[in-house]
């Protein structure tokens, strides 16, 4: 997408931004969420999601390897990524994204130019996951990384009720975008989470929600499922990756092998708060 067809104010507000996110101080994850923030506010979005995904384009599904997001609540959010690993009755948009995405482009897409007010409508994904929790309309930008099968994705989100995204917000988005290929790259795993497709569906979505520090009992309860059903989960992600905590886990997919194989640059901010309460497998128990 070029900038034709963009007003002045809307140029210079995407240059501003641009701007503002290469001289805030902090690491990447901070630069990220400046970058979203002021995104969502350009196309007047109500919340957004950033991950990278790997597409595994025989059954068409996108897997989250990693997540940062901002105003969408807690139903949401765990909606939306038991829709994306639900292999009996994925969301409509799963399939036509990921056709695109098998060209390896950068592409920018909202609901109507992947799936019909009809299909949208009456998909039971999308009145489970979506409606029933408050969120309609989606405007994704899906970068590709190294291969087609891995990309930075980022979902903006209106909630039901409000208009869609329109073609020009689409083409803001495409534009901010393309310009941070750096951002794109920044805070992923250096093995681009080549493990994470041979987890179970459900496990996917518990991997997600341990990078966002949940617990076993919080786990449990935004899936509906017990605690044992949490922990046995939790264990048997622990051992996929040979991991014995969950602090480094999230160090395994932030920096290598538990931290000591892809150390964080010098002056370069881990984002991992070392005292907050990620407990080792053992621990989970109680």
């Amino acid at each position: 997408m070029s900038a034709e067809g963009l007003a002045d104010d809307d140029v210079r507000r995407i240059v501003r931004l641009l701007s503002d996110v290469a001289v805030v101080d902090g690491g990447h994850a901070e630069k990220k969420r400046r970058l979203m923030s002021g995104l969502a506010r350009l196309v007047e979005a109500d919340g957004w999601l950033w991950s990278m995904t790997r597409v595994d384009y025989d059954t068409k599904t996108p897997i989250s390897v990693g997540l940062m997001h901002e105003g969408l609540t807690e139903r949401q959010l765990t909606g939306w990524m038991e829709a994306s690993q639900s292999p009996s009755c994925p969301p409509p948009e799963d399939a036509p994204l990921c056709d695109i995405a098998s060209t390896g482009q950068h592409f920018t897409r909202i609901r109507q130019q992947v799936v019909s007010d009809h299909d949208w409508y009456s998909h039971p994904a999308v009145i489970k996951h979506r409606l029933r929790v408050g969120l309609d309309h989606f405007l994704y930008s899906v970068y590709p990384l190294e291969s087609p099968d891995v990309c930075s994705a980022i979902g903006l989100f209106r909630q039901v009720g409000r208009e869609p995204f329109t073609p020009l917000q689409a083409k803001i988005a495409h534009i901010l975008l393309s310009e941070v290929r750096w951002l794109h790259y920044a805070e992923f795993p250096s093995d681009r989470g080549v493990r994470v497709p041979q987890l179970t569906p459900r496990q996917r979505v518990v991997l997600v929600m341990l990078f966002e520090a949940r617990d076993k009992d919080e786990i449990a309860r935004a899936l509906h499922i017990s605690p044992h059903t949490a922990k046995d989960h939790i264990k048997a992600i622990y051992e996929h990756f040979e991991v014995s905590s969950q602090l480094e886990l999230i160090r395994r997919f932030r920096f290598g092998d538990g931290g000591d194989g892809s150390p964080a640059r010098e002056g370069q901010e881990s984002n991992i708060d070392e005292s907050s309460e990620l407990r080792p497998i053992h621990q989970w128990a109680s």
